[in-house]
């Protein structure tokens, strides 16, 4: 970024102007050269005024040592700092492209397409056969609320074609939503991340946590080439049509967004680099968050991140403890309460699941935040939920049943790799996940060979999976 828009790539380490010879400052530590300069004084006087030289020797040998300490941790961080060179202006873009033919994703890009004042959403289709049917069809995303329907021809479809992926061409995406189920945006993302740099703002909106941390760890390691990424939860119920690019609109909800940052270091470091001016008052992380918040119809709101958890985390909590079970009883949400065995296993879920959320530091100071993680709070939560559910079915059985590919690692495997960095027992949750694993392996295998093929014939697993 160009100082042009306000942004200032500094790491967080304050440099003096002899950097290069003297010592540098660090913030991060809340120790800094010029603190120990005034004890080495300190102890220097309180030798003169008859305090012992032996002491105060030890003193600044003691001091000195300390200082060479800082000297060589700040070395190896500097050495290991691509430090960038000032690139272009950023011009921001109020062009959107929707990921994602689920109902999340259809109801954003009607959404979009009732703005007038963006240029038309792009709806980012990635079959021929999905472009075909488009093409086919009466070229619009339609709602129905109520008795009202609602028809919006603002889109424009893009079609990925393997030619494009392989060619690596397209231009950059500015801005981009993505609603794809968690298990499938890594890969598909794989596919255009030539597409998308510092420049770049992805929204993920989904039921799940940890999808922003697989993406930088599978596709954009270099932070400063990395886009920037915001967290969505959509609270809007919504339920198919007959019409393939048609939503029903149940209740009205709301979409809660948050800037997302790493919650730790970076592997092999020991400080955390802040950015200043920090990400949420610069323009490049900010101007899709703002073109969200600011759109007719989607009720968005910014959120700090432990206020975006609290409203997340009990769905999520919810599918993380409900889902796996009902696909290994193989049964729907209603019999889990009535099942002496269920209950237990999700007794023992909520417990473990209580404990890790209450060591987040993420979270860890909001008052506000406290009630979610008491286990007698989430076992009534879960019973809520469950009854509200009554018949439903969960959508991960029926991706067992279908040999489909699951969110249980962006469930079951988030919770189970905080905990074991929060030091937290999660002996059942490793259990539980393992067990599903293993019974989809299963089924995988023997739907493998029992049902016949004809040569030739294919099927777009994503497009039903959605």
């Amino acid at each position: 970024m160009s100082q042009a828009d306000g942004e200032d790539w500094s790491t967080g380490l304050e440099r003096t102007p002899n950097s290069n010879q003297g010592r540098n400052q660090f913030n991060e530590t809340g120790g800094s050269h010029q603190a120990a300069q005034g004890h080495q004084t300190a102890a220097l006087d309180h030798a003169g005024e008859g305090g012992e030289p032996g002491r105060a020797d030890h003193d600044m040998d003691r001091i000195q040592s300390k200082l060479a300490l800082w000297d060589a941790d700040e070395q190896k961080v500097h050495a290991a700092t691509k430090w960038p060179t000032p690139a272009e202006s950023f011009q921001p873009s109020d062009r959107i492209y929707v990921m994602g033919l689920d109902l999340a994703g259809r109801y954003i890009a009607h959404t979009l397409a009732g703005c007038h004042t963006i240029p038309p959403v792009r709806f980012m289709l990635h079959t021929r056969s999905l472009y075909r049917e488009w093409a086919n069809s009466r070229r619009q995303v339609t709602m129905y609320r109520g008795n009202e329907r609602i028809d919006r021809g603002r889109v424009i479809p893009e079609y990925l074609s393997l030619e494009q992926i392989e060619n690596q061409s397209g231009s950059i995406i500015e801005n981009l939503v993505v609603t794809l189920p968690p298990a499938h945006v890594v890969r598909v993302i794989g596919q255009i991340k030539h597409r998308l740099d510092h420049r770049s703002s992805i929204c993920l909106i989904n039921q799940a946590l940890g999808v922003e941390e697989a993406l930088i760890a599978a596709h954009f390691p270099d932070e400063l080439r990395r886009p920037a990424f915001i967290q969505g939860h959509l609270t809007t119920s919504l339920t198919h049509t007959e019409d393939r690019f048609s939503i029903q609109e149940v209740r009205q909800g709301r979409l809660f967004l948050s800037l997302f940052t790493p919650h730790n270091p970076e592997p092999g470091e020991r400080f955390r680099v802040k950015r200043h001016p920090p990400p949420e008052r610069t323009i490049r992380h900010t101007h899709l968050l703002r073109l969200l918040t600011a759109m007719p119809g989607l009720h968005a709101t910014g959120h700090s991140f432990p206020e975006f958890l609290q409203k997340k985390l009990p769905t999520v909590i919810f599918r993380t403890v409900a889902d796996p079970l009902a696909a290994l009883f193989n049964c729907r949400y209603e019999h889990l309460r009535q099942s002496r065995y269920a209950r237990w296993l999700m007794d023992q879920l909520i417990g473990e699941l209580a404990r890790i959320v209450s060591l987040l530091p993420e979270c860890r100071e909001s008052p506000r935040f406290r009630q979610i993680d008491t286990v007698a709070w989430l076992r009534k939560e879960m019973d809520r939920r469950l009854m509200l559910k009554r018949s439903a079915d969960s959508k991960m059985r029926a991706q067992f049943a279908w040999g489909w590919a699951t969110d249980i690692e962006f469930l079951s495997g988030y919770f189970i790799n905080r905990g074991r960095e929060l030091h937290a027992d999660v002996s059942t949750l490793e259990s539980v996940m393992a067990a599903a694993k293993a019974k989809q392996a299963l089924l995988a295998q023997e739907l493998a060979g029992d049902i016949p093929f004809e040569e030739g014939a294919s099927t777009d697993v994503a497009q039903y999976q959605q």
